[in-house]
């Protein structure tokens, strides 16, 4: 793969994460196939997806992140690493923000939240047609107050060291 061809894989990744940081869509039908598919569900969707994912095309981005600015309007998101290899970018992303409520079962809390993603982007054609990832999604809502550790990790650690020592 030509670095010109890793070159507008990268500023396809960009252009998406510039589009949920500003909440100007307009680059998305660039980036984004029609054929698109998302493996990434959001942390309270327990259905049963198909192996082939669901749609990812510019509308459905353009919906997620409608949804993700509603929930925080003062969303920040800084892509602090960036890499290519083939057809495939990855992305870690910090985002920050206040979580003043979103579309589902998290209520609005008033918090600030800072949390990390990992994001797998397939392209071609310099188009995103496939995206995975993997997120700090508890790290948020524990951040935010909506889920509250029922034991500190340490406790949690010392308890299991104990427990194991008595057998």
């Amino acid at each position: 793969m030509t670095n010109d061809v890793l070159s507008v894989n990268k500023a396809a990744v960009l252009a998406h994460f510039s589009a949920l940081q500003s909440g100007d869509f307009s680059v998305l039908p660039i980036v984004h196939a029609e054929s698109g598919r998302n493996h990434a569900q959001s942390p309270f969707d327990t259905s049963n997806w198909a192996p082939e994912g669901v749609p990812f095309g510019p509308d459905e981005v353009q919906g997620t992140f409608e949804w993700l600015r509603r929930g925080m309007p003062d969303l920040t998101v800084e892509v602090e690493a960036l890499v290519a290899e083939d057809d495939q970018v990855i992305a870690w992303v910090r985002m920050t923000g206040t979580q003043s409520g979103l579309d589902g079962p998290a209520p609005a809390t008033g918090t600030r939240v800072d949390f990390r993603h990992a994001h797998r982007f397939g392209l071609e054609d310099g188009r995103v047609v496939g995206h995975s990832a993997v997120r700090e999604d508890l790290r948020a809502l524990i951040q935010s107050g909506v889920i509250t550790p029922q034991l500190d990790p340490l406790d949690h650690l010392c308890a299991v060291a104990l427990a194991a020592a008595e057998v």
